[in-house]
């Protein structure tokens, strides 16, 4: 069995023993012939047990379905086309595409008109016509003005609609990540660990690549049909069926050695994630590891990250190497030869006295202006070709926003299951003011029982204190209470909250395990999670002094009840800004995690060992504060100084179901 032993009761009982290894068989043979097991009753010692978890039937641990989200199996096209329809339905989006659209079309026809001019100036050179020339240059002049002015509006557009994009994926995205508590499901329930590194670097570079790929995709498919119908009107069907024969041999050529680019990107994506991750990691914990002496231990493990990003980064370059030399070779050196085939065989259809210098200029000027458009329609063809492998190595972007969004999706899903669970808990638990638990089995979102069919209710003025070895379901009891995880079976109750109150005002306030420190004043970190209006307001009446004065009065007094004095001399008043988390020591962080608690003056406060870092002489005195308040407390702890601020005390023994409520003396 386990003793509390307690020697500061003031006057009450001093030692409260629970079931020894006897009482719990002679009690498990009391329940095999009355079995009425949420409701046996047992007296052992001082105290009294009042409930325990009913025996198992059969004498199999049950496990529930499981609840972590499922996510929609989807195919390439599939991907593409959820990540098209978000970035289509931004604001602004078909317009910027509808001006690439114009701004390129402009370009192609400079280039074409470019190209006639090469051919025009051979023509004035052997007809030694100077005045011919000298305009001709003037039109050069301004054509290059153009193009100039054309290429970096066309670049202007393209980032502006990269940003705008990336505007579109992150908002849905946050849209998503922030409502409720689904940045908490997202990593604890559905398992997604990176999310940071794709709703950041991934949406950034997935909406830049893609943004970069319009021009890319529009050029050439506008080069293509304008320059195909000029080739068509200078060759005829001949030329033009020898171009198109080419580029379909040429693109089943380079699709045949084309890698899985996707896959690689997909993976380098997660790789460099994992290697920032360790580097995050590491900062965070910077103090423990120099402690510990565990630099070469923590350098090994950094290595070894970079090392597997190093190692896939080479094999991508080695399997890219041979592709390039079959993408330069079919899209760039090749053609030359067919431009030189389709040259020979305009040249060899043409007519007339050769011997004329106006047939020899047009017949030049021609050929200077079909070896343009050939020209021309490989490099679209290139172009064209290069975007399978480009579309390739995108879709490893591709599948890492959509998994998020679906993540998101199906996170969202099951925080809202959790949110209407609570809020039915709420509406069950009106005006009575208790927490009530009615054969509710806590388990994991896995389907794991930790505690099966737990029946229990928390009357105001009497805690509850929760006790328990380690992983046997503590915290996920306050889970459930706190509408993290959604509620397997049975029926809770919880007292709704007073909005009469104030704005903000909370009946059941949690004070997590894990000191949680806000970006802000030493004044939002008391107050969080309102905002300093909103606190400020809760104060109207109270006085005549300024809001703020009424305020910082208040934080005034908490400070000297949670002994924090020293962190307000130290840090320079109620306004000052630091990085609280590495400012202030563990103990202070709990501390101001209980002022947080004393600040909203709940009706419950719920505690997840979260005063373990403080003194027992400062904890006494968090915990006497609390009752002189009114607040009815719920407390994870091992220590028993504090059995004497609770009326009963829930035990879970091993984490495989079991159970026992018993009343304190």
């Amino acid at each position: 069995g386990w003793d509390l032993h307690e020697n500061k009761r003031k006057g009450r009982v001093a030692t409260v023993t629970s079931i020894t290894e006897e009482d719990s068989d002679s009690s498990a043979q009391t329940d095999a012939v009355e079995p009425s097991p949420s409701k046996s009753v047992k007296s052992v010692g001082a105290d009294e047990i009042v409930a325990r978890a009913p025996p198992l039937h059969g004498g199999l641990h049950p496990v529930l379905p499981d609840q972590r989200p499922i996510l929609p199996v989807r195919t390439s096209l599939q991907r593409w086309k959820a990540v098209g329809k978000l970035l289509l339905g931004g604001e602004g989006a078909k317009a910027r595409l509808g001006m690439i659209a114009g701004v390129v079309l402009l370009r192609t026809l400079l280039q074409d008109r470019i190209a006639r001019l090469n051919g025009r100036s051979v023509e004035h050179v052997l007809k030694q016509d100077r005045a011919a020339f000298v305009r001709l240059i003037g039109l050069s002049v301004l054509q290059s003005g153009a193009s100039s002015v054309l290429a970096p509006s066309l670049k202007y557009l393209a980032d502006a609609l990269a940003l705008s994009w990336r505007k579109r994926l992150t908002s849905v995205a946050h849209r998503r990540y922030l409502s409720g508590s689904t940045f908490y499901a997202a990593s604890n329930l559905a398992g997604m660990q990176d999310v940071d590194q794709r709703v950041t670097r991934d949406v950034e570079r997935l909406a830049h690549d893609i943004a970069d790929l319009v021009p890319t995709l529009v050029k050439p498919l506008i080069d293509l049909a304008w320059f195909s119908s000029q080739l068509w009107a200078l060759t005829g069907r001949r030329g033009s069926a020898s171009l198109y024969l080419y580029a379909a041999l040429g693109f089943g050529c380079l699709r045949a050695v084309t890698p899985d680019f996707g896959a690689m990107a997909e993976k380098q994506y997660f790789l460099e994630g994992a290697f920032r991750r360790l580097h995050v990691r590491l900062r965070t914990h910077a103090e423990s590891v120099a402690f510990f002496g565990g630099g070469a231990r923590e350098g090994r493990t950094v290595n070894n990250s970079f090392q597997q990003l190093q190692a896939h980064l080479e094999r991508v370059s080695l399997v890219r190497w041979p592709h390039t030399l079959a993408d330069d070779f079919f899209t760039k050196q090749l053609p030359n030869n067919v431009t030189w085939l389709l040259t020979l065989m305009y040249s060899l259809s043409q007519t007339g006295d050769f011997s004329n210098t106006d047939v020899q200029g047009k017949l030049v000027h021609d050929m200077r202006y079909l070896a343009s458009v050939v020209t021309q329609c490989f490099s679209a063809f290139g172009e064209l070709l290069g975007m399978q492998k480009r579309c390739v190595e995108l879709d490893g972007g591709v599948l890492r926003v959509t998994g998020l969004l679906d993540t998101l999706v199906a996170a969202d899903t099951l925080q809202r299951a959790a949110a209407a669970d609570r809020a039915r808990a709420l509406s069950q638990g009106g005006n009575k003011g208790d927490v009530e638990m009615e054969e509710v089995d806590v388990a994991t979102p896995a389907g794991r029982v930790l505690a099966r069919k737990l029946t229990l209710a928390v009357h105001r003025g009497q805690g509850l204190l929760v006790t328990g070895p380690n992983g046997s379901g503590k915290s996920s009891v306050l889970r459930l209470l706190g509408g993290l995880w959604p509620l397997p079976s049975g029926r809770m109750a919880l007292p709704a909250s007073d909005t009469a109150a104030g704005p903000g005002r909370q009946d059941i306030f949690y004070v997590p395990q894990k000191p949680y420190t806000t970006i802000g004043s030493l004044r939002e970190q008391i107050i969080y999670p309102l905002s300093v209006q909103e606190a400020a307001a809760r104060q109207a009446g109270e006085s005549e002094e300024a809001p703020l004065k009424r305020l910082d009065a208040k934080l005034d007094g908490l400070a000297a009840v949670v002994k924090l004095e020293h962190l307000i001399e130290r840090e320079g008043g109620w306004g000052a800004t630091a990085s609280w988390g590495d400012t202030m020591s563990l103990g202070e962080q709990q501390r101001v995690g209980m002022a947080r608690l004393f600040f909203q003056k709940p009706a419950y406060g719920v505690l997840d060992e979260c005063t373990n870092a403080t003194s027992v002489d400062v904890e006494e005195g968090l915990y006497e504060h609390a009752e002189e308040l009114g607040i009815t407390l719920i407390t994870i702890t091992q220590r028993t100084a504090l059995t004497r601020f609770h009326g009963a005390e829930l035990r879970l023994s091993d984490g495989e179901g079991d159970w026992t409520l018993r009343r304190l003396q």
